[in-house]
């Protein structure tokens, strides 16, 4: 059963059918009878809720990237805050070898940030080309 599966409503429907539902109606029916700063907001609030659904989607893979890096880098305690936040600390701190595991995990990272934000970014697409030559 897929993540997206799984989270369903007390109806059975989807939360990224609903998502796309809502998405769906401002671009295609709000968005064409709006001008102007409401036009603007309606395109705003359709690409928000493509994030929450990529999101849903993606969350749980990065937060597993994120998990096995902790646990890799930084043993013991786990200590306040997030994985990346703790990752980030013991990097500053020197207390983390920015080798080149580090680099190979913070490039996944990236690119599940960006997936998720703007899978579209033509930056994001140079950068797997690029990071999937490097491996």
């Amino acid at each position: 059963m897929s993540q997206d599966e799984a989270q369903t409503t007390a109806s059975d429907v989807t939360i990224s059918e609903l998502l796309g539902a809502v998405k769906g109606f401002l671009m295609d029916s709000a968005l064409p009878a709006l001008s102007g700063r409401d036009q603007f907001n309606a395109r705003v609030a359709a690409n928000v809720l493509g994030i929450i659904d990529r999101e849903q989607q993606l969350g749980p893979e990065l937060a597993a990237l994120d998990a096995a890096a902790a646990q890799q880098c930084l043993p013991g305690d786990p200590g306040p805050g997030t994985a990346p936040q703790r990752l980030s600390r013991a990097l500053a701190a020197r207390e983390i070898d920015a080798d080149s595991h580090f680099f190979e995990y913070l490039k996944q990272r990236q690119l599940l940030v960006a997936a998720i934000n703007n899978p579209r970014y033509a930056s994001r697409k140079v950068a797997e080309e690029k990071w999937r030559d490097d491996s």
